[in-house]
């Protein structure tokens, strides 16, 4: 089910327009490997791409493209699944498919995207070390986008059930701030 437009429409433009442009590149020209999934689709990746644009706006506002590194770590980060359960390794195949889809599609890469994706399955001391050593020079922007992202994808946990997100794990107040925000919005569109 797509999110109710009026949930899209009370957002500040620049997440509204980064939210509308991103989920049309997923929605129409992006493959997702695990075709019969309930759990990691297109519907988990538009919620996970809501919320990590309202996080994003709300940290770091567009400095170094943050929003559009959060939408495309959000579109691209479960295309490469090949089960419902931990598939360590989804990450960096996913963003081996975010780099190949950004140099035949017209698509601005990012280094931080692409480690957003490659490390969002692994725990965050993996993560922050190699985004550290593979983002040098945008080392704290990386790390602070990977925390976005992380939560983001965790506030969709509610669609695995009432209690699916332990939010003391959120590592933002702004996350915090919005577990209730995600458990309605996973409750209006999902159909697990």
């Amino acid at each position: 089910m797509q999110i109710p437009r009026h949930i899209i429409e009370e957002q500040p433009l620049a997440v509204k327009r980064n939210y509308e442009y991103w989920s049309q590149i997923m929605d129409n020209t992006l493959t997702f490997g695990l075709t019969d999934s309930l759990i990691h689709t297109r519907e988990h990746c538009r919620r996970v791409l809501l919320y990590a644009l309202m996080l994003g706006w709300q940290r770091v506002g567009e400095r170094g493209n943050a929003l559009r590194v959060l939408s495309q770590a959000a579109i691209f980060h479960d295309t490469r699944r090949q089960n419902d359960w931990l598939d360590v390794g989804h990450g960096a195949r996913a963003a081996k498919y975010y780099l190949d889809f950004c140099s035949t599609h017209d698509i601005p890469c990012s280094v931080i995207a692409a480690g957003i994706i490659q490390y969002h399955d692994r725990n965050d001391r993996v993560g922050i070390k190699n985004l550290s050593i593979t983002c040098r020079e945008e080392k704290e922007l990386a790390i602070e986008l990977y925390c976005i992202f992380k939560d983001a994808d965790a506030l969709d946990r509610f669609r695995l059930g009432p209690n699916g997100l332990d939010s003391r794990f959120l590592r933002t107040k702004e996350a915090l701030d919005m577990v209730g925000f995600a458990k309605n919005l996973v409750r209006k569109t999902s159909c697990v």
